[in-house]
């Protein structure tokens, strides 16, 4: 069977008429998402400090807290902060979060980690 150019023509426009909003939308959802989650991390980076004095407070001893705690959570404050402002600057290409937790409110009680899963 023998398709004509413009029946060609008319069944990819059909096709492309049927997906793109599903895909454009998809693609505001994310970047929208991604935008979010960047200026979340960006303002409250600083969280980390007050989290990480909380666990390791929780898992050893207030000293060990205040002392360890404060500095891997000021190292942490800069790794989500640095994140948070690539995330904002980069919305518009969509990626996977960088942080986990996505927020720092999540799962206060899990060390934060860095990667693309």
């Amino acid at each position: 069977m023998k398709i004509s150019n413009n029946a060609a023509i008319a069944m990819l426009t059909l096709g492309l008429l049927v997906t793109t909003p599903a895909t454009a939308q998809e693609y505001a959802t994310e970047a929208g998402a991604k935008f979010t989650r960047g200026l979340a991390n960006t303002a409250a980076g600083w969280g980390e400090i007050p989290k990480n004095i909380a666990n390791k407070s929780r898992d050893s001893n207030v000293l060990v807290g205040l002392t360890y705690g404060t500095a891997k959570g000021a190292a942490h404050t800069v790794g989500r902060t640095i994140a948070g402002v690539f995330d904002v600057a980069t919305f518009l290409v969509p990626s996977d979060e960088l942080v986990h937790s996505t927020y720092v409110w999540e799962q206060p009680r899990e060390d934060t980690t860095y990667g693309v899963r």
